[in-house]
């Protein structure tokens, strides 16, 4: 019974459900848990900020003279993880690309799916965003390290427990609703047929690269144990599920931080790590932007890009993922000035690739999360290998 009414199981049971029956289910019905969610989600927006700076802050304190190590490897792993990535994808391309084809026809399908629109219009003003909160929690936590200040440690230690207590007794149990209603607004729109119908070959692609990647990953952070990597994924699989319905790597922090803190047994690195990793790790998008500018390139121009033009652009992609943190659908739209002038991008192609991007964008953003459980894996294991307890 504890197993069937854990988090997984939950999670699990609404995503068959929502496949199954989510077409029979009344449209007011599916606005009505819609606008749940979203209450829900700004209420959550408006607690995130507060809850990187001091997840992140209280890390860093946590690693006090052996912060910057710390978080000088972390960085690194990212830069050279979303390399690694990006030139995964263009070898995928090498070998399949002949075989992608897609109809660029596809621009009036939108009109054609039912719009599901909150039943309240509700926002909460924020007045500083996750990047803000991140680059605060950098300085900050860096010269406590260096400067001690015990009524601000207690102060930071304090503000870390009331956010833990809202998310243990309020989000994480309320989490299969706040799904529920992101999912039943997918199901409603028809938007995955419409990407299976227009884009098919080259969407089923990328999900089988992020799939086999992500597999290989969780492999290798787990030391080659098969066992090993699949309990991992287990225990990281609620962090996908709850950023493939909501599409944003931010909501679901705290399902990855409590993920992370399972499979590294470290609560202070994966409160440091995650957050960073949420907004500058992003697996699925150098998997997902790569491959569709590529295929678009084939559709308008016939050709791949060369391997040494190639290489130009990854670099530009790998320092413009640190500019993305933290912008809805971030991913691609600073992406816009590297496609045009890396790979020649018209207007029309950038048209293209954006449509398809965020149609796409709750899978790039489900692999994204999945890729930093992995990723926090490793960079354990790399601290630890140098003599840095945490």
């Amino acid at each position: 019974m504890k197993n069937f009414l854990s988090i997984p199981a939950q999670l699990i049971a609404i995503i068959i459900a929502v496949l199954l029956f989510g077409g029979m289910v009344p449209i007011s019905c599916v606005q009505g848990c819609y606008t749940f969610s979203s209450i829900f989600k700004e209420f959550l927006s408006a607690l995130l900020p507060f809850m990187v700076f001091l997840f992140v802050v209280t890390g860093i304190l946590s690693f006090r003279k052996n912060a910057p190590v710390v978080l000088g490897i972390m960085l690194s792993c990212i830069f050279i993880s979303n390399a690694m990535v990006a030139l995964v994808s263009y070898a995928t391309m090498i070998f399949f690309g002949s075989q992608v084809t897609c109809d660029t026809a596809f621009t009036s399908f939108i009109d054609q799916t039912v719009s599901i629109e909150s039943l309240v219009s509700f926002s909460i003003p924020i007045l500083f965003n996750g990047v803000h909160a991140l680059i605060a929690a950098l300085i900050v936590g860096i010269v406590c390290s260096f400067v001690s200040v015990p009524w601000l440690e207690r102060l930071f230690t304090f503000g870390k427990k009331w956010i833990e207590y809202c998310i243990t007794y309020i989000f994480i149990p309320l989490l299969p609703l706040y799904i529920l209603g992101f999912l039943l607004k997918i199901r409603a729109e028809g938007m995955f047929v419409c990407l299976l119908e227009q884009y098919g070959t080259a969407f089923m692609l990328i999900i089988a690269l992020q799939l086999v990647y992500l597999l290989w990953m969780y492999i290798v952070a787990s030391g080659f144990s098969i066992n090993a990597a699949w309990r991992a994924i287990k225990v990281a699989f609620p962090s996908y599920i709850t950023a493939f319905s909501t599409m944003s790597s931010a909501a679901a922090i705290p399902v990855s931080i409590k993920a992370a803190e399972e499979n590294i047994g470290s609560r202070e690195l994966a409160s440091v790590a995650m957050p960073i990793m949420a907004n500058v790790h992003l697996l699925g998008d150098s998997i997902v932007t790569p491959i569709l500018a590529m295929v678009t390139m084939m559709v308008f121009q016939g050709v791949l890009p060369g391997f040494v033009q190639y290489l130009g652009f990854v670099f530009y992609f790998c320092l413009t993922m640190f500019a993305a943190s933290g912008i809805p659908g971030g991913g691609i739209l600073v992406m816009i000035p590297i496609l045009k002038s890396q790979l020649g991008f018209t207007g029309e192609m950038v048209n293209v690739i954006m449509t398809i991007y965020f149609l796409l964008d709750a899978f790039g953003t489900g692999a994204n999360v999945m890729g930093d459980g992995a990723l926090v894996m490793i960079v354990s294991k790399v601290l630890k290998r140098i003599g840095v307890t945490h």
